[in-house]
C-alpha cells in the first residue's frame, strides 16, 4: 500500500518545487544581465570612464571602483529574487520570524560583505591578469583557495556574529556529553556555543564552524529546544564523522581542482571573446562580464560533479554517526524531525537531487542509516 503524504510533506514538495523554479529563473536572468552588460557597451563605458578619471597608472583604482559599482548594480537587479525567496516564501510557509526591517538590515549587511569580498577577489585576480597574462589562472587559483581558507577561519568570529548571537552553551548534561564526544574523537574546539536562530527562523541547524584555532561547535537554539540529547549527539556525531573522514580536506581538494579548471577554461574564453569584442587586453576590466559568464557556466556544468562528491561524504559521515551511537535510531529520529521542521522535501525527483543537491535526500539518508 502506498502511504499518503502528510500535509507537511505536501507543503515541503511544493516549497521545494518553487525554490527550484526560482533558482532556474535566477540563472536565466543573471545570464541575460551579463550579456546585456557586455553587448550594450555599458561595461566598457564604465571601465573606460573610470580609466580616464584615474589614469593608466591607477588601474587598480579603476578595477576596484568598477567592481563596487557593478556588484552593487547586479545586487539591485537580483534583490527582488532574494526578497521573494528568502523572505516572502519563508513567511508564507511559516519558516521565518523576521520582520521586513530585519530582513532588509541583514540584506544590506550581506551586500556590504559581498562588496568587500568581490573587490578583493577581482582586484587581485585582475592584477594577476595584468602581470602574468599567460599563467594568471594558476596564481588566481592559488589565491582563491587561500582566500577561501581565510574566510572559513574568520567567519565564526567576524562574519557570523553580524547575523546571529552566539553564547557559550550552559553547563549541564549536554555540554558534558558533547565535550566527552570531542575528547574521544580527538577534536580540539574553542568551545560549544548556542546559535541564536529562533529570532529569525523556525528551522533547526547545528555545525562545526571555523578552521584551525577558530573551530567551534554551534548548536541552534531551535535544535536545543526541540530535540532530545541523543538526537543532538547523533547530529554532532555526523559532524565528527566529517572531521574523522577528513572531509574538509577532501572537499577542499575537489574545490581546488574545479577552481583551477574553471580559471583555466576562463583564460581561453577571455582570449577568444575579448578579440570578438575588440577588447585589446584580457586584463581590461571592461571584459569582466565575459570572465564572470565563463566561470558562471563552468560552475553550473561542474555542479553535479561537486554535488556527487559531497553526497558521498554525507553518507560516510552518517555511517560514522550510526557506528558512534551504536544504533541508527537517534540519527533517524533527528532526520525525521529536521525534515519536518525545516520543510525539507524527503523524496525530491532523482534528477533534481543529482543535479542540484549537495546532500542526499532525507529518505535516502534514513534508508541508508538503517542499513548500517
Amino acid at each position: 500500500m502506498v502511504r499518503e503524504p502528510t500535509d507537511r510533506e505536501a507543503m515541503a514538495k511544493e516549497y521545494d518545487a518553487i525554490h527550484n523554479r526560482l533558482f532556474l529563473l535566477q540563472i536565466l536572468v543573471l545570464g541575460l544581465l551579463l550579456a546585456v552588460y557586455q553587448f550594450s557597451g555599458a561595461s566598457a563605458a564604465l571601465a573606460n570612464g573610470l580609466a580616464w578619471r584615474f589614469g593608466e597608472n591607477m588601474w587598480w583604482a579603476t578595477n576596484a571602483v568598477y567592481t563596487l559599482v557593478s556588484v552593487f548594480g547586479f545586487a539591485a537587479f537580483m534583490s527582488p529574487f532574494g526578497f521573494y525567496g528568502d523572505y516572502v516564501l519563508e513567511q508564507h510557509y511559516g519558516l521565518s520570524n523576521e520582520t521586513v526591517g530585519d530582513w532588509l538590515f541583514d540584506f544590506f549587511k550581506s551586500l556590504v560583505i559581498d562588496l568587500v569580498i568581490a573587490t578583493i577577489l577581482f582586484s587581485v585576480i585582475y592584477a594577476f591578469l595584468r602581470w602574468f597574462p599567460e599563467l594568471w589562472w594558476l596564481s588566481a587559483s592559488a589565491f582563491y583557495i587561500l582566500f577561501a581558507v581565510v574566510l572559513s577561519t574568520i567567519a565564526p568570529v567576524v562574519i557570523m556574529p553580524l547575523f546571529h548571537k552566539f553564547v557559550p552553551l550552559e553547563e549541564g548534561d549536554l555540554s558534558i556529553a558533547v565535550n566527552r564526544m570531542m575528547r574521544e574523537a580527538g577534536i580540539e574546539v574553542v568551545g560549544v556555543f548556542k546559535w541564536g536562530l529562533e529570532g529569525k527562523t523556525t528551522t533547526a541547524n547545528a555545525a562545526f564552524a571555523g578552521f584551525g584555532k577558530t573551530k567551534r561547535i554551534v548548536l541552534g537554539d531551535t535544535l536545543l529546544s526541540g530535540y532530545s540529547q541523543e538526537e543532538i549527539l547523533a547530529i554532532l556525531a555526523h559532524e565528527v564523522g566529517h572531521y574523522k573522514n577528513r572531509d574538509s580536506l577532501r572537499l577542499m581538494l575537489t574545490g581546488s581542482l574545479l577552481a583551477t579548471a574553471g580559471f583555466y577554461i576562463a583564460h581561453y574564453c577571455l582570449l577568444a571573446l575579448t578579440g570578438f569584442f575588440d577588447i585589446p587586453h584580457i586584463y581590461d576590466i571592461g571584459a569582466a562580464p565575459i570572465f564572470i559568464f565563463c566561470l558562471f557556466v563552468f560552475s553550473l556544468v561542474s555542479m553535479p560533479i561537486a554535488n556527487l562528491h559531497s553526497r558521498r561524504r554525507e553518507f560516510a559521515a552518517d555511517a560514522y554517526a550510526v557506528a558512534t551511537m551504536g544504533s541508527p535510531d537517534a540519527l533517524v529520529s533527528a532526520f525525521e524531525k529536521l525534515a519536518d521542521q525545516n520543510l525539507s522535501n524527503k523524496e525530491p525527483a532523482r534528477w533534481v537531487e543529482l543535479l542540484l543537491h549537495s546532500h542526499p535526500s532525507m529518505a535516502r539518508r534514513i534508508e541508508r542509516a538503517r542499513q548500517n
